[in-house]
């Protein structure tokens, strides 16, 4: 399984199209797919995956969207699969970013795509500093020190 990996910075243009890192692409490439899929995500990003990925969490996965709580497992896949979309990037590498996605996401400015393993994550750069101060360098200086990596 390609491993998503890496930070990228880019700015969304006029008509909400965001570049797609040449590594993503490539991957895509590799895995002889189209287009990706793109969803909200928690705490306040897009998760993007490429069609292995994608098929992999419908296909045999999907006993892992199984929650205790029926009524919110219903709630969590009605949000995570109503708005998904499958992109094709343009000739450039770009895909476009549907508004609600877009508001989802707080995307306004500059925007972080970053690898996160098995998917990769599209954050608004001040809502990733903000996150990352708050709950990512923490949780990052505990963990390596438990993993002693």
């Amino acid at each position: 399984m390609t491993l998503l990996i890496g930070r990228y910075e880019y700015t969304l243009d006029g008509k909400n199209r965001l570049a797609i890192p040449p590594k993503f692409r490539d991957a895509l490439r590799e895995e002889k797919g189209r287009s990706l899929f793109l969803t909200s995500g928690l705490d306040g990003c897009l998760y993007l995956f490429l069609p292995s990925r994608w098929r992999r969490l419908v296909d045999e996965d999907f006993a892992s969207f199984s929650l205790p709580d029926k009524e919110e497992e219903r709630a969590f896949k009605r949000k995570f699969f109503s708005e998904a979309e499958e992109m094709t990037p343009d000739a450039a590498g770009r895909i476009l970013v549907p508004r609600y996605l877009k508001e989802h996401a707080g995307l306004r400015g500059p925007v972080l795509v970053l690898g996160a393993g098995r998917r990769a994550e599209v954050w608004d750069r001040a809502r990733w500093n903000a996150y990352d101060r708050r709950k990512v360098a923490p949780a990052y200086e505990k963990a390596a020190k438990r993993l002693e990596i």
